[in-house]
């Protein structure tokens, strides 16, 4: 059986749902996105996912197509053909098509006409969630050349697919960012660092994705514990030196990074803070 997909009220087979090559969002990548980890069946933390695609939408001047109660008919919707226990559901909206080409202008820059936004949803498997430990990855460093308005989840993602495949072909799991010497983010997550059972992370800025998982986890998690944390920029040569890294996203939670390019944190395997924290979610989420 197919998995199916909504596109603009309409579930598809996912063989069968298209968009229009003038779609803003094919075009220029004008359009946000979200994604909403379900564990167990039960969505995480919807209500902040939900709060994110309001400001991500708002930064960028589309108007929310639905209203949050009919955003809840129409995901509940597609769901009744999920089978799925451990899955994430993307939410993707563009500015749209434009309501009239009859003046044979398919393509430009500035969105001056009336558009029809284009609404896309569709749910994965999560296969790789793990129960008992957090997933050991090597990461690699790059420079971060995004644009200076990271806070907004833009479905422009060429920076970040590009570092990310990069990191594919050194058989790594992340590329963590690093601007003007300090780090920013990985391309799909926030980055913590340990140093003699203190906690560092960076802030909140536009630099970075305001990631619901780190909040979560800092809030209700670490914050919790005796370990100190300190919401800082921190230096490349900090990354480097750290007794553990850990990366925070929605769909794997928390990964302990044990290699940074050919080097070995601390011991090289997971490290005991980052398995603590890691046992606390998932006793949350249980």
């Amino acid at each position: 059986m197919s998995d199916k997909i909504f596109l603009n009220d309409i579930l598809f087979d996912a063989e069968e749902a298209k968009v229009s090559v003038f779609d803003r969002g094919y075009l220029f990548s004008d359009g946000i996105y979200e994604l909403i980890p379900y564990f167990n069946g039960k969505p995480f933390l919807f209500d902040e996912h939900y709060k994110r695609l309001e400001r991500s939408l708002k930064m960028i001047d589309i108007e929310n197509p639905f209203s949050r109660d009919e955003w809840a008919d129409k995901i509940n919707n597609l769901l009744k053909t999920c089978i799925y226990k451990n899955f994430s559901l993307y939410i993707q909206i563009s500015r749209g098509v434009p309501s009239d080409l009859e003046d044979g202008i398919y393509r430009e820059h500035a969105a001056s006409k009336k558009y029809i936004p284009s609404v896309l949803m569709f749910y994965s498997e999560n296969k790789g969630f793990p129960k008992k430990k957090p997933n050991e990855e090597k990461a690699i460093i790059m420079e971060d050349k995004r644009w200076l308005q990271c806070d907004v989840k833009s479905i422009s993602l060429l920076y970040n697919a590009y570092a990310k495949t990069l990191a594919h072909r050194e058989n790594a799991y992340e590329t963590i960012l690093i601007r003007d010497g300090n780090v920013t983010e990985g391309c799909s997550s926030n980055v913590f660092i340990v140093k003699e059972n203190v906690i560092k992370t960076c802030p909140k800025s536009n630099l970075i994705l305001p990631g619901i998982s780190r909040t979560y986890i800092i809030d209700n998690l670490i914050k919790s514990t005796e370990y100190e944390l300190i919401e800082k920029e921190f230096s490349l040569e900090e990354l480097e030196s750290a007794d553990e890294i850990f990366v925070t996203n929605s769909t794997q939670c928390i990964v302990s990074i044990n290699k940074l390019n050919d080097n070995l944190i601390g011991t090289g395997t997971c490290g005991k803070i980052t398995e603590e924290i890691f046992s606390q979610f998932i006793k949350s989420i249980n």
